[in-house]
């Protein structure tokens, strides 16, 4: 892991140490378990808690799966072509994922900002007018949620301009595929 850049590093380390998300959601979806059905009280947080956790943890996902290569791929095409050719398809790809990040943190922050309220904040009412989620628990796991949707989006743009690097390198001759 030394020879990768900081980027990288950064992709891996947030994908293992967030892994414990959904341990920590299946720990409180199990306790809300035994409290409804054992002791006939059920909660009000963990069904939004659970779901905060299991989305934070599908969402920064993305960064590692794309800095590791280990998304959904179909090679059986790539596997019988040239070098060459690979070379094409790999800078190909590479472009067409930063296009396609490039607008989804383009939306991503189009709907985390009014959800976070920036320009409108009022401290006066609960959660300072975040968007909250209107269950019993009301808590502001919309803004949040979205606001975490536009942060795992640039962070898998950024590592996406990365790979989209290297693959230029490598179509150009200068480096190794």
């Amino acid at each position: 892991m030394s020879n990768l850049n900081f980027i990288d590093r950064m992709s891996l380390g947030l994908g293992e140490k967030l892994s414990y998300v959904f341990l920590i959601s299946v720990i409180i979806t199990c306790y809300e378990v035994v409290m409804r059905y054992v002791f006939n009280a059920p909660t009000t947080w963990v069904h939004d808690g659970a779901t905060a956790l299991s989305a934070t943890g599908f969402l920064m996902a993305g960064c590692y799966c794309l800095q590791a290569r280990r998304h959904i791929a179909i090679t059986v095409i790539y596997d019988a072509v040239p070098q060459k050719v690979r070379n094409v398809l790999a800078l190909t790809n590479a472009l067409l994922i930063v296009v396609f990040l490039g607008l989804l943190t383009w939306a991503a922050m189009k709907v985390a900002m009014p959800a976070v309220a920036w320009q409108a904040w009022d401290c006066r009412v609960q959660f300072c007018g975040l968007e909250t989620s209107a269950h019993a628990w009301d808590v502001p796991i919309p803004a949040y949620l979205k606001s975490v949707l536009f942060l795992a989006s640039v962070a898998m743009l950024v590592q996406s301009l990365i790979q989209f690097w290297q693959a230029l390198v490598t179509f150009a001759g200068k480096g190794t595929p």
